[in-house]
């Protein structure tokens, strides 16, 4: 992925804060749930919009919304020091200039994701295995996103568009059933 999409620093900023949340935890600091759940939401936005090139700029400020609510939080948390510390970090990177690298999540299946507006996913159960080239393959000719589930074995996740994902089980529907028939014939 060389001609990687820029996240404008709002994934550097999501570094920094979820550096200094773990920081503060390490520190006997309380740190509400809702930060860490605020963090994951943020992170599986912030990859989708990496990941599918179909995102518009308005996903991304999604995902800034979510981290100015988590930055609101823990800055109440912090003593003096740390607070200017981790403000001047998150001021270099708003500005794309702090060196740090955003974990990327390539598997986007997560319930954060799928409870947004344009999102729709379905649950695919196989009785066969594909290959991860094959799922890549699906997914750049149906402009969606094809991959294993984390949550259930054996299912395939299709996320994106909703008639994209429409399209696209249709059209997996002759793969699933190639694959139902041949696992049954030929179990060992």
């Amino acid at each position: 992925m060389d001609d990687k999409r820029s996240a404008h620093g709002v994934d550097k900023q999501w570094v920094v804060l979820n550096e200094l949340a773990f920081l503060l935890v390490n520190q006997g600091k309380k740190v509400p749930e809702e930060v860490f759940s605020r963090l994951r939401t943020a992170k599986n936005i912030i990859s989708y919009y990496l990941l599918d090139e179909h995102t518009t700029f308005n996903t991304l400020l999604k995902a800034n919304n979510e981290l100015s609510k988590v930055q609101s939080i823990l800055f109440t948390l912090c003593e003096e020091d740390l607070a200017k510390e981790y403000m001047e970090k998150l001021t270099l990177a708003m500005m794309d200039k702090l060196d740090v690298e955003f974990p990327l999540d390539r598997n986007l299946f997560n319930a954060e994701v799928k409870k947004r507006r344009n999102v729709h996913s379905i649950r695919v159960r196989l009785d066969g295995e594909l290959q991860p080239e094959i799922l890549s393959n699906f997914s750049e000719w149906y402009g969606v996103i094809f991959e294993y589930s984390r949550e259930l074995e054996d299912c395939i996740v299709i996320e994106g568009e909703e008639n994209r994902v429409k399209n696209a089980l249709k059209n997996f529907a002759t793969v699933w059933r190639f694959l139902r028939e041949n696992s049954t014939a030929g179990k060992y």
